[in-house]
């Protein structure tokens, strides 16, 4: 077993992020145990089990450490791949004001005051649409009035 394991793909992520194989995990931390083991032990249906050690084992964070064959049936015996999963740095990054200061711009207009409400109209238009359009853009504007 290794010390640590670094996740570094969003799919590794989302694998070990569900609370239920945390619990698997936990529960091969000291012994290895077989899917069957498993779902006697917390009581869940054996299908259940070997769907998530499937996902796990493709992951990298169990694998198959030995196999007994009973009668007809090979038991396949799981433990986890390392003591500790770490997510690689550039999973996490996230700079809100980093992302803010590169999607912000400006525009200066010089309009006639006889035309500004329908500037104003125009420009909230265009806005509803654009936000409905992708909803992860915030769109502001700031009208400032100059007096010549």
């Amino acid at each position: 077993m290794q010390d640590f394991l670094l996740i570094d793909n969003l799919a590794q992520l989302k694998c070990i992020s569900d609370p239920f194989r945390i619990k698997l995990l936990e529960c091969l931390y000291d012994t290895s145990k077989t899917g069957q083991q498993l779902a006697d032990e917390l009581e869940i249906p054996r299908a259940k089990i070997h769907y998530h050690l499937r996902e796990m084992e493709k992951y990298g964070f169990i694998e198959i450490v030995k196999t007994e064959q009973k009668i007809s049936i090979i038991q396949k015996f799981y433990a986890p791949t390392a003591k500790a999963f770490i997510p690689a740095d550039h999973l996490l990054q996230f700079h809100p004001d980093d992302q803010q200061e590169k999607s912000r711009k400006e525009l200066k207009v010089q309009i006639d005051e006889k035309e500004l409400p329908q500037l104003k109209k125009d420009l909230k238009k265009f806005l509803k649409k654009a936000s409905s359009k992708s909803g992860d853009t915030q769109y502001e504007i700031h009208i400032e009035t100059v007096k010549k």
